[in-house]
């Protein structure tokens, strides 16, 4: 439960608002349709359940993005996931297919490296290095 808190702490307030109202519209659906919903999610592999923490977009961008995120050191992951949230679309797009294409041994080269671009260069980076 407390790692449940502490990812809705970490959410951006937009997202928390986001998931409000899902969780409004959610309790508003029949409840076979609830109980069916979360048929489906109890149903997912563990770690796509747990990648759902990062809230709406990281959670359904997890999977692609996943290599990338999966051993991330303590200290980078703030800025990491600050970072990811504040991507747009196509530059997480960009990212997703680096963080699939990264041998496992080069993704702690391929997050820092990202995390050293600067706001205003890693949309260019991010494509140019995924057309590569």
């Amino acid at each position: 439960m407390r790692a449940r808190q502490a990812a809705w702490d970490a959410l951006p307030a937009a997202a928390q608002a986001r998931l409000r109202q899902v969780a409004t519209a959610f309790a508003g659906l029949p409840i076979e349709q609830q109980h069916s919903l979360h048929a489906q999610f109890a149903e997912m592999d563990a770690l796509e359940r747990h990648g759902w923490l990062l809230g709406p977009e990281l959670g359904a961008e997890f999977w692609a993005l996943q290599p990338l995120l999966g051993y991330v050191p303590e200290a980078q992951r703030q800025a990491l996931l600050g970072l990811l949230r504040g991507l747009p679309a196509d530059q997480r797009e960009h990212l997703a297919l680096l963080s699939q294409r990264t041998p496992p041994q080069d993704r702690a080269a391929l997050r820092r490296d990202l995390l050293a671009q600067g706001a205003d260069s890693r949309g260019a980076w991010l494509k140019q290095r995924a057309a590569r």
